[in-house]
């Protein structure tokens, strides 16, 4: 029986939207996680997720296990652990293990969203390495219909084609890019959130930015990506990145000290701003005073006391900071070989980062 299902390993936010994304066309789902605490709240959490898109949870469809042994049974395993090298490198070692000793040769999809794959494949044997590949899903999983297929240096073809089928299987579009840290999404993403933080830092107020954001026709402001994401990952994330291209990524001190603050976004009350729901990627509440998004965190109010505000910019002129970025990565990652043909940045840009689809993509956007 456990051969039909699909296992799914790690179980925070994104383990749980993946999980979610299985059960709502019907596929079964072996849920692992080490914590007790995670594995007793994880169907509770499945359902608000499946609720949020008006579907009831079949909890005959989910089994859960902190035993890894269980997990290595499985044909088709998703991993979706915190976003460290380290840390899904010990997992791989102990999954491999497991396997070894079943004699089972199972597909193992990662959900990293910036370390290359090549890297995270070290860590394998040869033959561990031709069945691993990146399986890339987005905030929020039931929104956005796009994932990324990365092909690691000994990934085999029929790996990759296994990769597609999966997406497929669960109402997915998939892309493929190149491995490189950040693949294509994450560096555009990164553009987008740079530059918001790039405003805020030189006294644009966070309320402005949201605004202009949601306005011109994107799905979320910068501010509230991050916080639905969790800061510390997105300050993890933008480590990867800085490391990779040094010239062209820089980190913000307002991230730090909120990750140091342990204000960590959605998750834990308050990020950028302060949270009374956590039903996260509530696409009602875009709007700065609304449900469950109350009010830019008194903290950052505080830090931005301290910088000259700057009021003389319109919206116009942040929107152009916003896409100037965005834009600019998506050509590098044509120009670096990421993607073979641009409009795909553009299929990306709408439906994995909720640019307007009115306007055919990132880099189709006109400058004034």
């Amino acid at each position: 029986m456990r051969g039909n299902y699909v296992g799914v390993v790690g179980l925070g936010m994104m383990g749980v939207a993946i999980a979610a994304a299985h059960l709502r066309v019907g596929v079964p789902v072996l849920l692992y996680d080490i914590s007790s605490s995670i594995l007793d709240s994880v169907l509770e959490r499945i359902e608000v997720e499946l609720n949020s898109q008006g579907l009831t949870l079949d909890a005959s469809l989910v089994v859960c296990t902190n035993q890894l042994a269980d997990i290595a049974k499985l044909p088709v395993i998703i991993e979706t652990v915190t976003e460290k090298l380290r840390v899904k490198q010990r997992l791989y070692s102990e999954l491999q293990k497991e396997s070894a000793e079943l004699g089972v040769e199972s597909l193992i999809f990662s959900n990293t969203s910036t370390i290359s794959i090549t890297k995270l494949a070290e860590i394998f044997d040869v033959g561990w390495r031709s069945r691993f590949c990146g399986l890339h899903f987005f905030h929020p999983v039931r929104q956005r219909s796009l994932v990324e297929i990365i092909a690691g240096k000994d990934t085999v073809k029929s790996t990759i084609e296994a990769a597609k089928q999966h997406a497929y299987r669960i109402e997915k579009q998939p892309i493929e890019v190149k491995d490189c840290p950040g693949f294509l999404v994450n560096r555009i993403l990164h553009g987008y959130l740079s530059a918001a933080l790039e405003l805020f830092e030189s006294g644009v107020a966070i309320s402005r930015i949201e605004q202009a954001a949601v306005k011109f026709g994107m799905k979320m402001g910068p501010f509230r990506i991050m916080d639905e994401i969790g800061l510390d990952v997105v300050l993890q994330a933008g480590w990867v990145l800085q490391k990779a291209f040094p010239n062209r990524v820089s980190n913000s001190p307002t991230l730090l000290k909120l990750v140091e603050a342990r204000s960590l976004g959605r998750k834990t009350g308050r990020g950028f701003m302060t949270y009374k729901s956590k039903n996260a990627w509530n696409e009602m509440d875009n709007e700065i005073g609304n449900e469950g998004n109350d009010r830019i965190n008194p903290d950052i109010e505080n830090y931005q006391s301290l910088i000259n505000i700057n009021n003389e910019i319109s919206d116009n002129q942040i929107i152009k900071r916003l896409l100037e970025k965005m834009r600019a990565e998506a050509i590098d990652c044509y120009e670096d070989g990421v993607i073979d043909n641009i409009a795909i940045a553009d299929i990306a840009s709408i439906q994995a980062l909720g640019f307007p689809e009115s306007i055919g993509g990132i880099t189709q956007y006109k400058f004034d």
